[in-house]
């Protein structure tokens, strides 16, 4: 979790008035807050941030959707310099979902728009991948986690 300081008005720094906010991004396709989700996280042209608790967003654009290789890991790195401790997306690589496990940043699966997905999540309703079952794996095989499973 990223420690935001939000001071009250009247406390600017009184140390008892902090809050610990998260910090949420969203794999889009266009640059929209009404924009649907991207079909693969590491190939999203877009994120969405979200910091909860503020109304305001920023949308980012991935530099690296189009790497010939590696683009899941690379989005991933690029993330964790803008300080996300959560992600939410429609499908993601066994490689990146681990990077972002072993650094404690959440991802959780959508097939729904921005709108939809942002209740759903609230509503704690959102699938969390945790973990990858390696049996599915094979040799240079592309595995990818969340939307339908094969």
């Amino acid at each position: 979790m990223v420690l935001v300081l939000v001071a009250e008005e009247g406390a600017v720094e009184d140390p008892v008035t902090c809050k610990i906010m998260s910090i949420i991004a969203i794999a889009i396709e266009k640059p929209e807050i009404d924009s649907p989700l991207s079909e693969v996280f590491g190939r999203s042209k877009y994120f969405l941030i979200l910091s909860e608790g503020k109304i305001k967003s920023e949308i980012l654009s991935n530099p690296f959707s189009s790497e010939l290789g590696g683009a899941g890991i690379q989005s991933a790195k690029f993330l964790i310099e803008h300080n996300i401790d959560t992600l939410i997306t429609k499908q993601i690589g066994v490689h990146p979902l681990r990077f972002l496990n072993s650094v404690n940043i959440k991802v959780f699966i959508s097939n729904n728009n921005v709108k939809e997905t942002l209740e759903l999540f609230y509503e704690k309703k959102l699938k969390q991948l945790e973990s990858i079952d390696d049996s599915r794996l094979g040799r240079r095989h592309r595995k990818r986690f969340g939307g339908i499973s094969p």
